[in-house]
């Protein structure tokens, strides 16, 4: 969503590099953040307080020994922009049984996020329960059903109930369940009218919520901030979870979701997938905004999706120079599992760079490719240098001889690293793992490794 903004900003940025800092040339520089943020549908509010503040902040900074000043001035945008999206991450309530209202228009993807919501949860060690409220979409209280199925979370709907029957009904059958959360998919409307805020109201007075939550798509931009406000000032918002922030929209209503309406976003949606909600971290998204990436969320995904024992063997047989083809397909496999698409917003720019533009396509070659080799074959790299294996294997696969070498290269140039970093001095390797989670000059520091 950010890759237009991101590209800007560094441009902007770049042109401070070997400059010492002055007014004019922040300025010159602020103008052309300034331009960036309103292009990428941010408040005009919101982008001129901003700009105050990084201005202000900027103007007679002293210049720390070996800094550039390029680097203090993106220290200060980090700042501010962490500042303007919320500061510090904003948790659910502790209380529990906790209730969670969510409230939205048609479209904005609110059943899915109930179900999602659920989801995370669920796996950090909740009971949670979902109640179909939405009795006007067709098909809603089914959607939420096979949602619940799917993720083997109860699901509470009633037929021929009012909206505030079925709460009371479902507040005692959830409680009777010591459900430690309740999650309220309540219904939506094309477009806020007197009998959506009507019903909200008298649904937020039955239930108590401890949290009211706005889903949100995030692809409405500035439209999506007006439309929190008038639910935050009919009905009251606890927060926000923007939805599609996976998606090409400009960005600007994550922007300016906070300063403007003074809710903060609690939660993303980050793709179609019922595991793809994630907490909203301000530092975190402003680390990607620059181009810096996302490595704490890059490796909490890590943890969620692979297990530490699979990783720990792969780690040893690298070290020790036993990695085969065999471990090379748990590799591709478990980049499958997290998207391809998905980890390279994470990763810091520099990184990104390189990487080719078709790298989905490369790990699907690359998966044919092992899974053509016989059994003997993935143990035993070195028989696939062999023409009547190599041959076997290209029409197994379906791809080019150039696809194939790749690999080939790509597994010896692995293998090749990691015998160097297993004769490394533990202390140098510790540095160089340190530097590479917040330095982008570790490329460039180390290329001996990649000789």
């Amino acid at each position: 969503m950010f890759e237009a903004l991101t590209s800007r900003l560094s441009e902007a940025f770049s042109a401070l590099t070997k400059k010492r800092l002055t007014e004019a040339n922040i300025g010159e520089a602020l103008q052309e953040v300034q331009r960036a943020l309103l292009d990428s549908d941010v408040a005009f509010e919101v982008v001129q307080s901003f700009i105050e503040d990084v201005k202000a902040a900027c103007i007679g900074q002293e210049v720390f020994k070996n800094v550039q000043p390029g680097q203090q001035v993106v220290k200060i945008v980090y700042d501010q922009l962490v500042a303007i999206l919320g500061g510090q991450q904003a948790e659910l309530d502790a209380h529990r049984p906790l209730s969670i209202m969510l409230l939205g228009l048609q479209g904005s993807g609110k059943t899915t996020t109930a179900a999602k919501l659920a989801l995370s949860l669920k796996k950090k060690g909740e009971q949670p329960i979902l109640i179909a409220c939405d009795i006007y979409r067709p098909a809603a209280v089914d959607q939420l059903k096979q949602l619940g199925h799917q993720i083997d979370i109860p699901v509470l709907a009633y037929e021929q109930l009012s909206v505030l029957e079925i709460a009371r009904k479902a507040l005692a059958e959830a409680n009777s369940r010591h459900a430690s959360v309740i999650i309220w998919d309540t219904a939506g409307r094309l477009q806020i009218d007197a009998d959506l805020m009507a019903e909200a109201k008298q649904l937020k007075a039955e239930l108590c919520p401890q949290e009211t939550l706005l889903v949100m798509d995030s692809a409405l931009g500035q439209a999506a901030v007006s439309i929190s406000k008038t639910f935050q000032d009919e009905i009251g918002l606890s927060g926000v979870i923007l939805t599609k922030l996976d998606g090409d929209a400009k960005g600007g209503a994550a922007l300016s979701m906070k300063r403007s309406i003074n809710v903060p976003i609690k939660f993303v949606g980050v793709g179609e997938k019922l595991e793809d909600l994630e907490a909203f971290y301000p530092d975190r998204l402003a680390s990607r905004i620059l181009g810096m990436g996302d490595v704490l969320t890059l490796v909490e995904k890590a943890q969620t999706e692979l297990k530490q024992e699979d990783t720990q063997r792969l780690a040893k047989r690298l070290m020790d120079g036993s990695f085969d083809f065999n471990d090379f397909l748990v590799q591709i496999q478990s980049m499958e599992k997290m998207g391809m698409s998905r980890l390279t917003r994470l990763l810091p720019q520099i990184a990104t760079l390189q990487l080719p533009s078709d790298h989905e396509t490369i790990i699907k070659h690359q998966k044919a490719i092992v899974l053509s080799m016989t059994a003997e074959e993935r143990s035993n790299p070195n028989l696939v240098i062999s023409p009547y294996r190599r041959a076997r294997i290209l029409e197994g696969s379906g791809v080019k001889i150039a696809d194939f070498n790749k690999l080939i290269k790509q597994f010896q140039m692995m293998k090749k690293t990691s015998r160097k970093l297993s004769k490394m001095d533990p202390a140098r390797l510790r540095g160089m793992m340190e530097q590479m989670g917040g330095d982008r000059s570790f490329l460039n520091n180390h290329q001996d490794l990649f000789k």
